[in-house]
Order: structure tokens, then C-alpha cells, then sequence
């Protein structure tokens, strides 16, 4: 009844905070091993994946929103049935909680043992600057999805006074403020990844300049010889002056 169906919505949640913990650990670990970009020349990682989380992660949150929304119009023998759903969608987002897991631990082994050879490793700062950019669209795009998820939080509060406990508010909250932190750590990538553009282009002008200093002094070689006489001019000079 209720009560199996609040036990198992308990067990959900605390399996998914143990699953957004973990994510956060490899997250963690991830960006160490992207920060040794500089030291090791490598290029920038994709975080594509992580992104995808994060956009996954709000349109689960919105789903619930919108189901509790209109349960609170129902009629009180449908409820058990949204509780339900509620624990389907919960399931659901363990379910993909834990793929994220799983590609993150593949992309955390991919860093460590999949290093380059030095003649390989290839920098560009043109691919850094995409980069850059596309992180940085990104990252409107997943504050723009935060705003549209706090504005059917706000409507969700206001429709379930009524019905829904305070609990369930506050773990929505929790939620949401979880979803912030890890957009914040994305914001603090992006400034890493900027400071690499200006690391780049520093060292890219530097060699444009070592290579207009060698050309030169290529082009001008008379400028750097010696004037040294040869054998037969010095053998000349000592008959003269014997």
C-alpha cells in the first residue's frame, strides 16, 4: 500500500543521492585530469557527456514538477497511483544517474592510460577557442533550463500547499541547489579553459616571434662571418716578411 510504496520512494532517494555523490567524486577527478592540460599539452576533453547530465538530470525534475502539479486536482483514489509514477520517474533518474557513472569511470580510465606520445600531442589554440565558446553557449543554455526549472518549482510549491509535505519541498530544493553547484563547477572549467586560451596564445606568439628572429637571421648570413684569412693568404704574408 502507502506505506511500502513511501519506503521504497525512500530507498529511491537515498540511492540517488548516493549516485549524485559519486557523480560528483568522478566529476571531481575528472576535472584534475583535465587541469593537467597545460603541463601535458594535451587538448582540451569533451564534456559533452557531463553536459548531457546536467540537461537530463533538469528535464526529469521538471517531468515530477509537472506531475505532482496535476495531482493535486486529482481526486484523492489517485494518488497512490502518482505515487506510483513518482516512483518510476525515480528509478528512471537512478537509472541514468548510474550511466553517467559508468561513462565517467570509462573516461577517468581513458585519461590515465591513454596518454600520447609526445609527437602526437598537438595543441591548437583554434581549438581551444571552439572549445571555449561552445562551453560557454553551453552554459547559457543549462541557466536558462535552471530558470525555467525554479520558475515550476515556484508553481509547484503554490499548487501542493495543500497536498504536499514539507519534506518533499525541501528535497526538491536540495535538488535543485545540487543541479547549481554542479553548473557552478562548470562555470569555474570554462575560466581554466579561458586562462589556457590566454597560456596559448601567449606561447603561440612567442614562437611566431622565434621564427621571424630565425628568418632573419637566415636571410642576412654575411652578417655573422668572420673575416678569417685563408691558408694560402697566410703563407703569403710570412714569405713576404721573410
Amino acid at each position: 500500500g502507502t506505506v511500502e510504496l513511501r519506503n521504497e520512494l525512500e530507498r529511491l532517494q537515498t540511492s540517488l543521492a548516493h549516485q549524485q555523490k559519486s557523480n560528483l567524486c568522478l566529476e571531481a577527478e575528472n576535472l584534475e585530469l583535465k587541469m593537467d592540460l597545460e603541463k601535458h599539452t594535451k587538448e582540451t576533453p569533451h564534456l559533452q557527456e557531463q553536459i548531457q547530465h546536467l540537461e537530463n538530470y533538469i528535464e526529469l525534475l521538471k517531468d515530477e514538477n509537472q506531475q505532482q502539479a496535476s495531482s493535486s486536482s486529482d481526486a484523492p483514489c489517485v494518488a497512490e497511483s502518482r505515487e506510483e509514477k513518482k516512483v518510476s520517474q525515480l528509478e528512471r533518474t537512478v537509472f541514468i544517474l548510474k550511466r553517467v557513472v559508468e561513462k565517467l569511470q570509462v573516461e577517468n580510465k581513458r585519461l590515465l592510460s591513454g596518454k600520447r606520445p609526445l609527437s602526437e600531442r598537438s595543441p591548437s589554440a583554434d581549438k581551444l577557442r571552439r572549445d571555449h565558446i561552445r562551453l560557454k553557449e553551453q552554459h547559457t543554455d543549462s541557466l536558462q533550463k535552471i530558470q525555467t526549472l525554479e520558475a515550476h518549482l515556484q508553481a509547484a510549491k503554490k499548487l501542493s500547499k495543500s497536498r504536499m509535505e514539507s519534506a518533499e519541498v525541501e528535497q526538491l530544493k536540495a535538488q535543485l541547489d545540487e543541479v547549481k553547484k554542479q553548473l557552478a563547477q562548470k562555470a569555474h572549467l570554462l575560466e581554466k579553459v579561458k586562462s589556457l586560451l590566454h597560456a596559448a596564445a601567449a606561447k603561440e606568439k612567442r614562437l611566431l616571434e622565434e621564427i621571424a628572429e630565425l628568418k632573419f637571421a637566415i636571410d642576412r648570413p654575411d652578417d655573422h662571418q668572420l673575416d678569417i684569412p685563408s691558408p694560402i693568404e697566410e703563407v703569403s704574408e710570412i714569405s713576404s716578411d721573410n
